[in-house]
This record gives C-alpha cells, sequence and structure tokens, in this order.
C-alpha cells in the first residue's frame, strides 16, 4: 500500500473579468482574464484607471478539454435557466455602429 502524498492547497482569489484575450504559440494557449476599475485619486481628485490581469496558460490539448467542458456547462446552464444572449445594451451599441458604417468583426478577445 502507497502512502499518501502530503499536499498543500493554496486557495485562489476570486476574480471578475470583464474582458478576455486569447492567444496562442506553437506550445500553448494563453488566456488573458482583464479587470478594470476606475477610482478617484484622493490628492488630485480626478479619475484613475487601475488594470488588473490574470493569465492562465494551457497546453494545446488541456485548452481543447477546457472548451470541450466549457461548452457541457453552458448547454446544462441554458438547460436550467434559459438561452444565454447578447445584452440588449450591447445589441444598442453594435446596431449604432453598423448604421454609422462601422464594421464589427469577431476578434481574439471579448469584453
Amino acid at each position: 500500500m502507497t502512502e499518501p502524498i502530503p499536499t498543500d492547497v493554496s486557495p485562489g482569489q476570486d476574480f471578475f473579468a470583464e474582458q478576455v484575450s486569447v492567444s496562442h504559440s506553437p506550445v500553448r494557449f494563453v488566456v488573458d482574464f482583464l479587470r478594470s476599475t476606475p477610482r478617484i485619486d484622493g490628492s488630485t481628485q480626478s479619475t484613475r484607471l487601475f488594470m488588473s490581469h490574470s493569465i492562465v496558460m494551457l497546453d494545446p490539448y488541456l485548452a481543447k478539454e477546457f472548451l470541450s467542458v466549457l461548452a457541457d456547462n453552458i448547454g446544462k446552464y441554458e438547460k436550467k435557466f434559459g438561452k444565454i444572449e447578447k445584452p440588449t445594451a450591447l445589441k444598442k451599441f453594435e446596431k449604432e455602429a453598423h448604421k454609422e458604417g462601422k464594421k464589427t468583426k469577431k476578434q481574439d478577445y471579448f469584453g
């Protein structure tokens, strides 16, 4: 019988992301979650924007497995709570951009 391996677990920090970008190299996928928080600078009373990143690097196989698990969970979520749709404000923004002749295209990031 083998002895259990002592394990120390350090809990990660919760992070709410407003944007995410995805890039890749031949050996890894890089998922960069971004949060921006406006704050008032007490000394100048001006608004400052603080940005935080939380980056996850995955090998290509794990990235593909993550995509499969995420798709499965989205399917379960939609079955329980209803279809996930684009927010009304974003639809309005895209409609106005289209009227102004601005093209919106799929990018490597969203948010």
